[in-house]
């Protein structure tokens, strides 16, 4: 009897899941923290994180360039120097995305609000610096794809990251440097998770002409999930907490 009760409440809770799952599957945006794009389109976005290497950033970047692909860069703040600011100008022109990996490198889940908001503003900050002109960054991946505090809870951040203006962070669904793995595992909406290093790099020579021979167009994250191309104006954003700590 014991056993049978056991069963029945492992069933309710699996279908209980079920409505979840298929919402993601439909709508992608429907949730905070978003993995893939939608699975109706032989569509694909890949993201290079940190940039400890910018020597491969810049090699990942002319790859891409090579290959006739653009994807995102999620470097952290602190790898943003303005003496480099052509060759990150160089990743926009051939026509692919920037965005924030936080300004260092550290988990966020736990961090306090004002922190959270003064790291990303110091990362738009140093961005605009380096490039000389705003450019209004959509995408925000936190580093490890840590959301949740000590207690397993993510409320503090989610608000901390929507009040500064993110209404998702960008995870992902394939993070594999082995090409014929990372090939098995990509389907249409995949977001796919490399970083700026040797095997990253050689994992992406062999693996984006298999892809495209299979027919997946390269697109960045923000052109995935439809976030339209990011803005521009003349003034480099300067940041003021003050101005995210009135209430709406």
């Amino acid at each position: 009897m014991k056993k049978s009760l056991t069963l029945m409440l492992a069933l309710i809770c699996l279908l209980a899941l079920l409505p979840a799952r298929a919402e993601q599957e439909e709508d992608p945006l429907a949730f905070f923290a978003v993995r893939h794009g939608s699975r109706s389109e032989k569509k694909i976005a890949v993201t290079v994180d940190d940039s400890f290497d910018l020597a491969y950033t810049w090699k990942i970047r002319d790859l891409f360039q090579e290959l006739g692909i653009v994807g995102t860069f999620f470097p952290i703040g602190i790898q943003i120097h303005e003496e480099d600011g052509a060759e990150w100008q160089k990743v926009l022109d051939q026509g692919n995305e920037i965005g924030s990996h936080n300004f260092g490198h550290y988990k966020m889940g736990g961090a306090g609000g004002r922190s959270i908001l003064t790291s990303l503003g110091r990362f738009q900050q140093t961005l605009d610096a380096a490039l000389g002109y705003h450019y209004q960054v959509h995408c925000f991946r936190p580093p490890f794809g840590n959301t949740d505090d000590e207690n397993g809870r993510s409320a503090s951040f989610r608000e901390a990251v929507k009040r500064f203006g993110y209404e998702h962070v960008i995870l992902w669904d394939v993070s594999q440097t082995n090409p014929d793995e990372a090939r098995r595992r990509v389907q249409n909406g995949s977001i796919l998770l490399y970083h700026a290093r040797w095997a990253d790099y050689a994992c992406l020579k062999t693996l984006v002409p298999q892809l495209l021979e299979k027919g997946y167009e390269f697109v960045t994250v923000s052109q995935l999930l439809g976030f339209g191309p990011n803005e521009t104006s003349p003034e480099p954003y300067v940041f003021r907490l003050e101005d995210y700590l009135t209430e709406q």
